[in-house]
Parts: structure tokens; sequence; C-alpha cells
């Protein structure tokens, strides 16, 4: 018996082992795709009254109990779980650390899923193919929480 569990011990280690690079190497696509897509961001092109972005907010519309907290968009807002995020759902176990990310290009701004596990949905569509343009009313989902875009 303990020769049999030895064998089975290896065969876990070994897995464990599979799952950690499988997880670097994702870690690494997603730091290549997301320095890729700022490359290929619009760059800031200043013109009569553009040059500051529209006051433009994120409202969180689900789940109840944190209904109505408001968040300021600038030129760039990451949305996770971690403290250093400008709109933080640390509640949230289905967010990422840094989930997504808003920014201003171009005279809009853009929504970003920064490689999360679960995705980011834009009015029912998931983000899958780079940033997208936020305009009023729409509706973001990152976890368990939908936000509206709002003045």
């Amino acid at each position: 018996m303990p020769h049999e569990l030895l064998h089975v011990l290896r065969y876990f280690l070994l897995g464990l082992l599979w799952l950690f690079f499988l997880y670097a190497i994702r870690m690494v696509y997603v730091e290549i795709r997301r320095s890729r897509s700022e490359r290929q961001a619009t760059p800031i092109v200043p013109t009569v009254g553009s040059d500051q972005p529209v006051p433009l907010k994120l409202r969180i519309v689900d789940p109840p109990q944190r209904r109505g907290r408001m968040f300021d968009l600038g030129e760039e807002v990451t949305l996770g779980r971690s403290p250093g995020c400008a709109v933080p759902l640390e509640d949230d176990s289905f967010t990422s650390s840094v989930h997504a990310r808003v920014f201003y290009r171009g005279g809009e701004f853009w929504l970003e899923d920064l490689g999360s596990t679960n995705g980011t949905w834009l009015n029912d569509e998931r983000l899958s193919d780079g940033p997208m343009r936020l305009q009023r009313g729409d509706r973001l989902k990152v976890g368990s929480t939908t936000l509206e875009v709002t003045r």
C-alpha cells in the first residue's frame, strides 16, 4: 500500500507542477495582450472642448447592499478586489484583484478587461477583443457586480 500511495502522490505533485506552469503562461499571455492593446490604443488627441474628460461616473446597480455607490471616471480607473483599485470591489469573490480598467482616449471612455478569470461584460456582451467604447447608460458587469455609466 505505501508504494502505491507514493505513485499517487508523485502524479499529484506532477499535476500541481503543470497547473503552476499553465498559470504562469496565462499571466505572461495576459501581460503581453495588455501591453499590445496599450500600444494600439488611440492616442489622446487634443481638440477644442475635449481636452478634459466629460465628467462621467460609475454607479453600482447590483448587489443591493452596495447599490448607489458612485465612482468618478478620470484618465484611468481600475476595478477589482485590490485595495489599490479606484473602484474597490473587495467583497465580490467573483472579481479578480485587478479585473478591468476604464481609460480616456481620443475624447471617449473605453473599457478593457485585464485578463480576469470570469470576464468583463458590457451591455450583456463579453469583452474579448480588446477595449470597447463606453457611453452614458451602458451597464458593465465585473464579477457579480453590475455598474452603470452615468453623469
